[in-house]
């Protein structure tokens, strides 16, 4: 008994070592980078890691927490079933998540208004597609997410870059610009 409490008190006076009353003074470091770990930046040269990257590519069928995998990737019927959750919500709080969304991603080629008439537009070889045509105002809202989540044409997918709870509020906001367009 009398060795377990030994050890114990030995174990306290060895973290205490690392502390100091006067907070002026910095602490001991018992394990270096314990108290700040060395940051890496996704590009930076990383000696330490394989090849030399810090930039990592996760492991295989990994799934990050709270996504859920598309399941229309490679079904484009199933993808025009796919059912709006936000129909006809037109509150200022859905819309400014899909304008916030679709002002960063979208406008650059589809324009403000949806007509495409962007100077980046202008020099595509394929231009897009105005958003308040006909064509585009009797797609479902499924087949415009799918088109957001997975590219058509040379328009590249955006499912990396507008966040997944977040796609169905830019379509609801294309539905509100081709409302507005009527007007």
């Amino acid at each position: 008994m009398k060795t377990v409490l030994k050890l114990t008190a030995a174990a306290f006076a060895l973290s205490m070592v690392g502390c100091h009353l006067d907070k002026s003074q910095p602490n001991i470091e018992l394990i270096q980078d314990m108290m700040e770990s060395p940051a890496i930046k996704a590009q930076e040269y990383d000696e330490t890691s394989p090849q030399q990257r810090g930039m990592r590519v996760p492991p295989e069928n990994t799934i990050p927490n709270d996504f859920t995998p598309y399941k229309y990737a490679n079904d484009f019927d199933g993808a025009l079933q796919n059912k709006n959750p936000l129909a006809g919500d037109m509150t200022a709080e859905v819309l400014l998540v899909g304008q916030k969304y679709y002002e960063t991603n979208c406008m650059v080629c589809h324009g403000q208004s949806g007509k495409s008439d962007t100077p980046v537009a202008e020099k595509m070889p394929n231009k897009p597609p105005m958003l308040i045509t006909d064509r585009v105002k009797g797609m479902p809202d499924g087949h415009i997410y799918h088109i957001i989540t997975m590219g058509q044409g040379t328009m590249g997918a955006y499912a990396s870059h507008i966040p997944q709870k977040y796609r169905w509020q830019v379509v609801n906001y294309i539905r509100h610009i081709q409302k507005q367009g009527q007007e």
